[in-house]
């Protein structure tokens, strides 16, 4: 008989009742019985609320610095890294679906807390200027047309978060079931990279 990981099912059901009630309505009782535990064992765990939501905003810190980071740092071309991020980008959140409700939520609640925890989780804060440093250098060699690198990342991020943030609205207009949407977005990684391809290349 496969041992029970109860830690595992508090955090499985506090992203589920956080998702769909925000953290301010969000009750611990709501949480055990979704856990299937009683309140005295979820209170061994965690011992608040606020607890439990950080600990789900440090684990999706950590999977999207594990997951995202790498695709930026290296050797390769400014095309190759955004090409590789969008791969990562989307097989990490089709993985992690609540991350960027999460997300969303502490960015806009507590933008210093989340900026701090992420960068705790990440070995070197330099490599957003890093990239931007290499997007100009590659400019300037006319390897890649001429865009400011933070309208560049912004567009680019906009292309890969939208869909999930959105995704209850476009599922319902598209008549989407799961595994249709998973498909969709499988199928998305090459149009956002046809994208990067219109932004990016020169002809040259």
């Amino acid at each position: 008989m496969e041992k029970r990981n109860t830690e595992k099912d508090i955090l499985d059901a506090a992203k589920k009742v956080f998702i769909a009630k925000g953290n301010a309505g969000a009750r611990m009782q709501e949480i055990a019985d979704m856990a299937n535990i009683n309140k005295a064992m979820l209170y061994y765990y965690f011992k608040t609320k606020e607890q439990l939501f950080n600990r789900i905003i440090e684990d999706a810190a950590v999977l999207m610095s594990q997951n995202i980071i790498p695709a930026l740092i290296g050797d390769k071309s400014i095309i190759e890294k955004l090409e590789q991020l969008t791969d990562n980008y989307i097989d990490t959140l089709l993985q992690h679906p609540y991350i960027p409700i999460f997300i969303l939520n502490e960015l806009n609640q507590n933008p210093q807390t989340f900026q701090d925890k992420v960068q705790s989780k990440i070995a070197g804060s330099d490599v957003l200027p890093k990239l931007f440093q290499q997007i100009l250098l590659e400019q300037q060699q006319n390897k890649i047309k001429a865009i400011a690198p933070q309208h560049l990342m912004l567009t680019v991020m906009s292309l890969l978060v939208f869909p999930f943030v959105a995704k209850p609205i476009f599922t319902e207009l598209f008549q989407m079931k799961e595994t249709q949407y998973v498909g969709f977005m499988n199928e998305r990684k090459a149009e956002v990279k046809k994208v990067i391809h219109l932004l990016l290349k020169t002809n040259s």
